[in-house]
């Protein structure tokens, strides 16, 4: 096919190589959902070798998130019952190691007893590790590569289509309404029939599936994108409620050493804090 070279010479390099936490970013919050310290407890996840924690590259994610009211933690023992009895939002980032069936099992229940989960994984190898907890709401994440035919920051708005009407978008708790955020290289999110779909990838992408990651060529599998294949989606489950996203770099501001930037901080993802702000706040039912 004559747009594989094409798509392998978009993915020929990382989207953001060696990036960090921007120090710089601004994190805070006009309106807080929360006074100061008094709001709803949040835990990153550490226990799985993320890419991403409290102190590391979701630095800006945890300022944002205490400015809005929020006491934010760092997980790093094990998910179990005693451990997530004072949380209200679980956040897991791009794990590498699976959870094992017994920590599925504890986090399903709780989230079924009115605990909320902001699962995220991105690009391979990240799919692979989060799949297995997705599973055990319906959900599933790919181990492979979205790409969009323009190469940078990806858009999605209301007015192409790939930002859908949801109250997260909306704003319905406490926040306002978004209409366009950034991405910036994930995989693929496949939600249940009873989610609601926040961020779909639609037509014109390409789904690449290496077997390293990274490591393109001509032989690499692929295949078109569908409207089923998603970035982002929402849902109840029992008490407790559920967000997925298929990219965890919207979420943060980082800065690589080549200048670039990619999360609130980009040119263009002015609305990505928002959106961080709206996903939070109904997830922890603020209003």
């Amino acid at each position: 096919m004559r747009w594989i070279p094409f798509v392998l010479a978009l993915l020929a390099t990382p989207a953001l190589a060696q990036q960090v936490s921007d120090p710089d970013a601004d994190v805070s919050v006009a309106a807080p959902a929360y006074a100061v310290g008094g709001g709803p407890v949040i835990a990153i996840d550490a226990g799985h070798e993320n890419f991403h924690t409290v102190d590391g590259r979701y630095a800006p994610t945890s300022a944002v998130a205490r400015a809005d009211g929020y006491r934010v933690v760092s997980l790093d023992a094990p998910p179990t019952a005693e451990n997530l009895k004072a949380v209200k939002i679980l956040v897991v980032a791009n794990a590498l190691t699976p959870f094992t069936a017994t920590e599925t099992e504890t986090i399903h229940a709780w989230v079924e007893a009115g605990g909320s989960l902001l699962l995220i994984a991105d690009h391979m190898p990240f799919g692979a590790a989060a799949d297995s907890l997705a599973k055990a709401f319906s959900f599933r994440f790919e181990d492979g590569f979205a790409a969009d035919p323009v190469r940078g920051p990806e858009v999605f708005s209301k007015a192409n289509g790939r930002l859908l009407d949801s109250p997260i978008a909306r704003g319905d708790a406490k926040g306002k309404p978004v209409n366009q955020i950034l991405s910036f290289t994930g995989t693929v999110l496949h939600a249940p029939a009873g989610a609601t779909p926040l961020l779909r990838l639609g037509t014109g992408w390409s789904i690449l599936y290496p077997k390293e990651a990274w490591k393109f060529d001509e032989t690499t599998p692929t295949r078109p994108s569908t409207e089923a294949d998603l970035r982002g989606a929402a849902m109840a489950v029992g008490k407790g409620r559920i967000a997925l996203f298929s990219e965890a770099a919207m979420f943060s501001a980082q800065r690589a050493n080549n200048g670039g930037k990619a999360g609130f901080n980009a040119p263009g993802a002015e609305q990505n804090k928002q959106f961080l702000l709206n996903v939070l706040q109904w997830l922890s039912r603020a209003g």
